[in-house]
Formats: C-alpha cells, structure tokens, sequence
C-alpha cells in the first residue's frame, strides 16, 4: 500500500477514535443528568398506563411505536454537535438536552414495555444482539483510549464540585420555594382583608 494511503488510512482510524471517544463521553456526561428525570417519569401514573398500553400492543406495532421517537432524537443529538461546533452553544445544548428528554424518557420506556414481543421479532432480536455487542466492542475500545483516561480522570475529579453545586441549587430551589409560599400567603391576606 502507497504510504499516503497509509497515512490517509491512518488519519481516518484516528478521526473515528476521536469521533467515538467524543461520542461517548457526551454520552457519560448527559445521561447522568437526565437519568433521575427518567427514574421519576416511570413512576408516573400516565407513563405506566402508556407502558401497559404498549406492552399489549403487537410485536410489529409496539416497533413503529419505538422508531419514530429513535428516529427524531438520534439525529437530533448529532444536529446539537453540527450546531455547537458551528459555535451556537445554546442552541445546542437545548437540542441536546430535548434529544436526552426522548431518548430517555419516551424511547427507553418504550423499549421496557414492549422488550419482550421485539425479541420475538427473529430479526431484531438479532439487530439488538448485534447492537449490544458493537456498542460493548466500541465501550472497550474507548475505554482503551489515552482520550478517555483523561476525561474519566477530569470527571472524577469534578464529581465533588458536581455534587455541591446540586446541594446549592437544591438549597437556594428550597428557598425559593419557601419565599414563593410566604408571598403567596402575604397575597391572599392582602386580598382576603
């Protein structure tokens, strides 16, 4: 092989290892922050009568039920990174997080409800079975990485800073709360007298 072929070659393996290293740790940094959100949905009651609703769909309905939603949000978290690297921050991080919101919260508890008639799907049991172990084949590889040592070691390092900044926002939330009452109270004296 021509060593500009080799060095385009070797460009490109660099370029996806980067691409998947990225990938994956925005992947480690939203899904925490959106995982007590999803935890909370699913002991709606409306999300589990949609559960129960959808678990009685057929195989082949419930799978409509869930492509439509995958279809949006999967796309949508690559719209948000087109969008922040053209420097539109906010605009992004919006997309990004509406992206999380259904992919956590609609598509994974469509997926809980309907798991069982998907497999009986013979050719999507072995799409899913195919996806789990490349997602775990790609996991490992970028676990491997320099790149992802670095950025699981800065996580680490900023799980306390993360954690007291959810006890202050959870204290001021609190605050707020109480003020909110106390001039709602003061606004129904004022009314009532």
């Amino acid at each position: 092989m021509p060593p500009f072929v080799q060095l385009l070659r070797r460009a490109a393996v660099r370029l996806f290892e980067a691409l998947v290293v990225f990938y994956l740790a925005l992947d480690a940094v939203f899904t925490p922050l959106f995982r007590p959100l999803a935890r909370w949905a699913a002991r709606l009651r409306i999300v589990l009568r949609l559960q129960d609703a959808i678990a009685a769909l057929p195989p082949y309905a419930i799978l409509v039920a869930l492509a439509v939603p995958f279809a949006v949000a999967e796309p949508a978290k690559l719209y948000a990174l087109v969008l922040i690297a053209d420097g539109r921050w906010l605009a992004g991080a919006i997309v990004m997080g509406a992206a999380y919101v259904v992919s956590l919260l609609v598509v994974e508890r469509i997926y809980a409800a309907g798991r069982t008639k998907l497999r009986t799907i013979p050719w999507f049991a072995r799409l899913m079975d195919w996806l789990v172990d490349l997602r775990d084949r790609l996991l490992a590889f970028a676990r491997a990485t320099r790149a992802y040592e670095i950025f699981m070691d800065a996580k680490r390092r900023l799980a306390p800073l993360a954690h007291r900044s959810r006890l202050r926002l959870a204290e001021a939330g609190a605050g707020l709360r109480a003020r909110g009452a106390a001039l709602l109270r003061q606004a129904r004296a004022r009314l009532s007298s």
